[in-house]
């Protein structure tokens, strides 16, 4: 029975194909509304978490107190780099400044995040050079390729940071987001700025000797070294998200909440309407003996495949469609991942549930004559 149903279902949705397409692209795109707004969401966490995720450590050191990235001084004292790196089960310890500040482009200012690194480091600074050095000397930086592109600038051009000009010899890829934008200056002229020494560190970047336990050097570091707060890579990750969600997302996070509620609509009104307009084929059933029984999993089989066939295409297109936009402004990153649109398959399975039955006090009182009517 249940095969018959199936097979009468899918024979009354082909008979309208244009009215079937018509469904599918409605749903199809209140899932891509969806997808696309939560992926701006998610793209733009993961941007302001670059730096982090691009360099190979482990741990994290800053001061004590501190737990953030983004809207965050940390200082730590110019002898502990040294104090890391003898450390036992530390490998390397790399230690860099770091400042929040304005990258002036003629006039424009870009908000940027700024380090300060020594030369010739096995991490810290750029971790994909496209040209030039990832060395910048005195009053020299490594900026973004794609930043050069949008505003017309190459290698030997100038840019400032709180007035003071700097020549860009590298330009690096990947550092430039819709919510964050790196670049790399000399970490002792950036010293001389912020009047530290140039042994002293904002973040330490510690990478750990091959099988130590990342956990309990973290816990050791943090008892031998009370003036600084160690974090795992995840925990800098979570922390700084955490921060991002707090400062700077709540009207990315408020869209994202109005597109999904904006977008389940489309898709229970869809159903429903399409279910609607499909009265006089189930009065077509009535009339040639279907029970009531036959006509509602006819409705619920009709609806899951208008909601299954429109949700696959509004995830295939929310994947072509974040392809699209990176590569016109690979500023903005829409993050589309697995674990995303599955999370909003139970959501889907409700609404169209719900979006079936409420017909179906109609479709059990239509008059079987109707299908004769003129």
């Amino acid at each position: 029975m249940g095969a018959i149903v199936a097979k009468l279902a899918w024979r009354n949705l082909l008979q309208q194909r244009l009215r079937f397409a018509i469904s599918v692209c409605g749903v199809a795109l209140a899932v891509l509304l969806i997808l696309v707004m939560s992926g701006v969401f998610a793209g733009s966490e993961e941007h302001a978490v670059l730096y982090i995720r691009n360099q190979p450590v482990a741990l994290w050191a800053m001061q004590n107190g501190v737990a953030n990235l983004h809207m965050s001084s940390s200082r730590l004292p110019a002898d502990t780099v040294e104090q890391i790196q003898a450390f036992p089960g530390v490998d390397q310890a790399v230690g860099v400044l770091y400042a929040s500040a304005g990258v002036e482009i003629s006039v424009t200012v870009i908000y940027s995040y700024v380090f300060g690194i020594d030369s010739d480091i096995p991490f810290g600074g750029p971790w994909s050079l496209v040209e030039g050095s990832d060395s910048p000397g005195l009053n020299e930086i490594v900026i973004d390729r794609n930043l050069t592109q949008r505003y017309g600038l190459r290698l030997g051009d100038s840019v400032s940071i709180l007035g003071f000009p700097l020549r860009i010899t590298g330009l690096s890829e990947g550092a430039f987001g819709i919510a964050t934008n790196v670049v790399f200056v000399n970490k002792t002229a950036m010293a001389l700025l912020m009047d530290v020494s140039p042994r002293a560190a904002s973040y330490v970047l510690i990478q750990p000797e091959v099988g130590i336990n990342i956990a309990r050097l973290a816990a050791d570091l943090n008892q031998a070294i009370p003036e600084a707060n160690f974090l795992t890579e995840a925990e800098f990750v979570a922390s700084d998200q955490e921060m991002i969600r707090q400062m700077g997302a709540d009207i990315l996070q408020l869209m994202n909440v109005i597109a999904y509620i904006i977008g389940v609509l489309v898709i229970g009104i869809t159903v429903y309407t399409a279910t609607l307009e499909r009265v006089r084929e189930f009065g077509v059933l009535k009339a040639i003996g279907a029970s009531m029984a036959q006509l509602m999993s006819t409705v619920f089989v009709q609806s899951f495949v208008i909601a299954g066939v429109g949700f696959f295409t509004g995830v295939v297109l929310a994947y072509l469609v974040s392809a699209l936009v990176v590569q016109i402004s690979p500023e903005i990153l829409i993050l589309v991942e697995p674990y995303q649109w599955l999370s909003h398959v139970p959501i889907l399975i409700l609404v169209t549930a719900v979006a079936s039955l409420l017909p179906l006090q109609r479709i059990s009182n239509v008059d079987p004559l109707v299908v004769f009517e003129a």
